[in-house]
């Protein structure tokens, strides 16, 4: 372990020691209560900490009995954080992290414990699955929608590897909405305005239909904003936001023990989206040429001589110089276009529950489809470096059967199903990279490439799980999964004519000369697993080990390009699944008569054949083209773990804290293109430590609640893309690994938020401002890396100080 690494570790070790300092000696006089509330975690009351529900194990359990490391975020918490889009449930949950997708505004990537998928191609899976209503959610698009009617968001960390074991080698989002109730007519409407003229509405309707038997629920919002970017050339303001989401849910209830609830929701955005702002060009880059032939035509006579071509990168150089000078660390940018992104997506799914004597059984199934593109100026500058637009049009069904229950007088517990999933589509995008160069190489023609694809992705899942409890304190926990994927693309890489559309080649050898279509299919199977043991040392703490393994499949290449030399189809070679076996350890524990609440979680991973992406660029006959390579890495171990602590303080103050450690290593890397060792790469997306603190404080008033919460969160130097490290002692090559290092690195730091409401008439109307970002903290939080010969970094930056005010009045039943 290096003494960096033992530093972080001890830091973390150190803080979690501290606040377990505080809490121990309660730990003899811990009474735990029998009554307590099942719904809220942020509960005030006299009588403590109220239970939090939780269905990590398929089945519904208080969070403090479930021997997983979660986190949960209820409805009325987020609410009272100001969370307004799904990202925003990362922010006070340790060990997650979310960025935007780099190519689509409408996506966004999740990281947990060092896992991390941040393309979003069809041939691709996530290392963090998503549920929604327990329906599982294969792409990303629509996880930056906005947080609608949620009842709760569930962060299991680790691999999951029995009951949600599907890619999901990183962990689990699970996001509960609010179904429908017989408790009468009620509902809700709301009204935010903001800075940037953000205007925000939402309208909730529960109705009754027939008493016990059926009722509907209707949620709707929409969520508009001015940008916040200006484009200097057009005067465009960019990063602005349209969109809405809908959604109806049916619940039937034909006997007592029969449960129907059917779901139907839309999500839209169509958004001049927030822009890639150029931060690096080195001084070998075909850029330079490019940005001055399109500076003046006339250069392209000093293209004859070496000499001449030396001119060129000197006059281009300047231009890139003075412009990353121009626009770095502000909201201004020039652009060849506007970035757009949009998005629809629907998504509909039915589950039934059947009560037996046993336990219950419960189906649910679905079927979602996506319509999404995205026109995007991938290296945010006036000059034609990369220029890209990316269409998706995807369809999927899935289905689930579950059986849960007790037997053996309640000294077993168990769940068992099995699952299957189907998807189809076509994932396409096309690109140019130096255009007039690249025009005045090829005699006058210009090719675009196009990666297209038409994908067919299936998976069948088996699975059963048991806990068997020995007595009232000791029990042990034991599950399997086995899952069956099969992969189908069938491709037609080329390139054509710009002008024309005539075919100009194909990308991958051994294609059809006339099409380029190629097929490639792929199967893959493994076996996922969970075992551990749990022990309760009193009615309010319990510890617990377990192990397991987690599964995420492999696919194909999609944006495959066979370089030149390669042998026939080889980019078209799939790549292997990805597995992931941890070690965890845990406490879960409540005392001061359920005052405070502390859980901790330690664990130590290892991903062998771990799946990363490079983005290539590279001339192919002719043509400089960018392709996107999946490989399977080699080896890497990753450990650390997650602290979290919520005080109530006395009636109405509640103080919580939570802190995460991710460290990640490469065992071992040897590029597959290449044969390089890289085991210097860094890793994309993984925050080494993140940490928060917050306060919710709530006071009764002559005329209603006055409700406060103030919050920081706080994330370690962050690498934005996968960049090299080493150095070699080259001085041109040191520099230029120092200079992508520092542009592609978000700075250590955190962001202040806070909310204050008041409420009357019985709380049925409230009145809130809110702040996010109050201290306007800036930094940049996607970025993207073009190797030789463009050598190229670009930057996106996260959101401006936002401020503004919300209006909320519920009425009829609750």
């Amino acid at each position: 372990m290096t003494p960096r690494s033992r530093f972080t570790m001890t830091t973390f070790v150190s803080a979690a020691a501290l606040v377990a300092g505080i809490a121990a000696p309660a730990f003899a006089q811990d009474v735990h209560a029998t009554d307590a509330a099942s719904t809220v975690g942020n509960d005030t009351e006299t009588s403590g900490l109220g239970d939090i529900i939780v269905t990590a194990r398929k089945v519904s359990e208080n969070l403090q009995d479930v021997p997983v490391a979660i986190t949960v975020q209820t409805g009325q918490a987020l609410q009272n954080q100001s969370a307004v889009r799904i990202p925003d449930v990362a922010r006070l949950s340790p060990g997650i992290t979310f960025s935007p997708a780099s190519s689509t505004a409408t996506a966004s990537a999740i990281t947990i414990r060092g896992q991390v998928q941040t393309d979003i191609l069809a041939t691709l899976d996530p290392s963090v699955g998503t549920y929604v209503d327990g329906f599982y959610w294969a792409r990303a698009y629509g996880l930056n929608a906005d947080l609608l009617d949620v009842q709760s968001a569930q962060i299991l960390r680790g691999p999951q590897g029995t009951l949600f074991g599907r890619n999901t080698t990183g962990g689990a989002l699970l996001l509960q909405t609010n179904d429908p109730t017989y408790n009468g007519v009620g509902g809700q409407v709301s009204a935010t305005y903001g800075r940037f003229n953000e205007r925000v509405g939402t309208a909730i309707l529960n109705v009754p239909l027939i008493e016990d038997k059926v009722a509907i629920r209707g949620a709707f919002t929409a969520n508009k904003r001015d940008g916040f970017f200006t484009d200097t050339a057009t005067g465009s303001e960019l990063g602005g936001r349209n969109s809405y989401t809908a959604r109806v849910k049916l619940l039937i209830n034909p006997t007592h023990n029969l449960s129907l609830l059917f779901s139907g929701e839309i999500f839209h955005s169509n958004s001049i989206t927030r822009p890639y702002q150029l931060q690096y060009v080195s001084g070998s880059s075909a850029a330079n040429i490019e940005a001055a032939l399109e500076a003046n035509p006339a250069n392209a006579a000093l293209l004859a001589t070496p000499a001449g071509q030396g001119q060129l990168v000197g006059i281009g150089s300047s231009i890139f110089t003075n412009y990353i000078n121009g626009t770095r660390n502000t909201d201004s940018t020039t652009l060849n276009e506007d970035p757009r992104s949009y998005a629809t997506t629907h998504t509909y799914t039915g589950t039934a529950t059947l009560d037996t004597f046993f336990g219950a059984i419960k189906f649910i199934g679905g079927y979602r489809k996506i319509a999404a593109n995205a026109n995007i100026d991938l290296d945010g500058s006036p000059i034609n470096i990369v220029r890209t637009y990316g269409q998706q049009d995807l369809e999927s069904y899935s289905g689930e059967l579950q059986v849960t229950g007790k037997a053996f007088n309640d000294a077993l517990d168990f769940a068992t199903g099995v699952y299957a999933f189907n998807e189809s589509g076509r994932d396409q995008s096309t690109s140019i990279a130096l255009p007039v160069l690249t025009r005045i190489s090829n005699g006058g023609v210009l090719p675009q490439t196009y990666y297209i694809g038409d994908v067919t992705n299936r998976s069948m899942g088996m699975y059963g799980q048991g806990t068997l409890h020995f007595n009232d304190k000791l029990s042990v926990v034991a599950g399997v999964r086995y899952s069956v994927e099969d992969k189908n693309l069938v491709s037609y890489n080329q390139t054509r004519n710009f002008d024309t559309g005539a075919l100009i080649s194909c990308l991958i050898v051994g294609s059809d000369p006339t099409n380029c279509r190629i097929e490639r299919h792929a199967a893959f199977s493994g076996v996922s697993y969970t075992a551990g043991l749990n022990y309760q040392i009193t009615p309010g703490i319990m510890v617990y080990a377990k192990t397991s393994k987690g599964f995420r499949s492999g696919g194909q290449n999609l944006r495959a390009a066979d370089l030149p030399g390669a042998s026939a189809g080889a980019a078209f070679v799939p790549f292997q699944p990805e597995i992931a076996r941890e070690e965890e350890i845990g406490l879960k524990s409540e005392f001061f008569d359920r005052r405070i609440r502390f859980n901790l979680a330690a664990f130590y991973n290892e991903v062998s054949n771990i799946q990363r992406t490079s983005l290539l660029t590279t001339v192919i006959n002719g043509v400089t083209s960018t392709a996107t390579i999946v490989s399977n890495a080699g080896k890497a171990r990753f450990y650390g773990g997650e602290a979290e602590l919520t005080a109530q303080v006395f009636e109405g103050f509640t103080l919580s804290g939570t802190a995460a450690l991710s460290e990640p290593k490469y065992l071992s890397y040897t590029d597959t293109q290449t044969g390089e060792d890289k085991r210097d790469e860094v890793f994309q997306q993984v925050p080494k430590i993140t940490f928060s603190v917050a306060s919710d404080y709530e006071h009764e008033l002559n005329f209603g609640k006055l409700r406060a919460h103030l919050d920081y969160a706080w994330q370690g130097k962050t690498a934005l893309y996968n960049y090299r490290t080493l150095l070699t002692g080259n001085a041109a090559t040191d520099a230029n690994t120092i200079a992508i290092a520092n542009a592609l690195t978000r700075k250590a730091g955190g962001e202040v938020n806070g909310r204050l409401g008041v409420t009357f008439m019985d709380d049925a109307f409230e009145v809130a401002v809110f702040g996010r970002n109050i201290l306007n903290r800036r930094y940049n939080n996607t970025g993207l890396l073009f190797g030789a010969p463009l050598n190229v970094a670009s930057t996106q930056r996260n959101d401006p100080a936002t401020y503004g005010v919300t209006a909320t009045f519920k009425f009829g039943a609750k």
